[in-house]
């Protein structure tokens, strides 16, 4: 009799434990969908000195948690910061240090399974074998700064108009657990016509207008009510350049919307760029590597 009771309770202790555990694995898988949009230079004095100009990325906003106040890392310049984006750490310990990083300028601390810097997409495939990840850009170095062995479509588009279209082909008819869409602009229209300009202000509103097809992509592939949209940049600009330390160059917005964020939310807790990695990694449940130096930004879920 006495066996049997120790039996029934270490039984039941399992059980709980084993439920307590599942139901903690749910609780972690945020959504189903999330789909990044990057924006090389778009920067948050666009979005301060034009309410009203940008309606689909004010919508996220609106209807999701955000903050102007992102911090690029240094220098503030491109694949240093998209690195550090898809990486969750920066240049020191990922090694991509400069505007044009293809390979590492310093050793990385870590080499990962799919030879690069461990980042998202090796770690989302590790933990999520039967996953459909897509990945577009038109700035060819961006491909060098994720595992695009991991990664089932990889695609170096032309021009901003063919990655839109291109990327919401496959949101529609591959619904990817991860999406992630690079675009350009209006990185080239503040280079050649100055961040200030009315050229560049015509190409934030189309890249708002590329934001404006992605979600209703999204819509229509049914995938709206499980998934999470972040958009964001890797910095802004001043005059006709940046890789300084003016806020105009090293700010940023970034903005979550979707299944379980909160709505209307304005981020009061520091965001830097490598703390995009980590957030989506706790959306579906990723652990985080040691060597990874940002977090999750947890205001953001409800």
């Amino acid at each position: 009799m006495k066996k049997n009771s120790i039996f029934l309770l270490v039984l039941a202790l399992f059980a709980v434990a084993h439920a307590d555990a599942k139901g903690k694995k749910c609780a972690a898988q945020k959504a189903r969908h999330v789909i990044l949009i990057g924006s090389d230079g778009f920067s948050s004095a666009i979005l301060r000195a034009h309410p009203g100009a940008f309606p689909h990325i004010e919508s996220l906003m609106r209807d999701g948690s955000y903050t102007l106040r992102r911090r690029s890392v240094l220098p503030s310049s491109s694949a240093v910061n998209w690195a550090s984006m898809l990486m969750g750490a920066g240049p020191e310990i990922h090694g991509y240090t400069t505007w044009g990083s293809r390979v590492p300028d310093l050793p990385s601390r870590e080499i990962g399974k799919y030879g690069i810097f461990p980042g998202i997409c090796g770690l989302i495939r590790d933990k999520h074998p039967q996953a459909v990840m897509a990945c577009g850009y038109n700035w060819s170095t961006i491909g060098c700064l994720y595992e695009q062995q991991a990664v089932d479509i990889n695609y170096d588009a032309s021009d901003d108009r063919a990655l839109a279209d291109s990327m919401c082909l496959h949101i529609e008819r591959s619904r990817p657990m991860f999406t992630f869409i690079a675009f350009g602009e209006p990185d080239e229209a503040g280079h050649a016509y100055g961040w200030e300009s009315e050229e560049y202000f015509r190409m934030c509103r189309t890249i708002d207008g590329y934001v404006g097809q992605v979600l209703a992509s999204i819509e229509k592939a049914g995938m709206k009510d499980d998934a999470i949209v972040i958009f964001t940049a890797d910095h802004g600009g001043t005059g006709k350049g940046h890789g300084g330390i003016s806020m105009a160059e090293m700010e940023s917005p970034f903005i979550v919307c979707g299944k379980g964020i909160r709505r209307g939310h304005e981020i009061d807790e520091s965001v830097m760029v490598f703390d995009c990695a980590p957030t989506i990694g706790h959306i579906f449940s990723v652990e985080q590597p040691q060597v990874w130096i940002g977090r999750p930004v947890m205001s953001v879920f409800e």
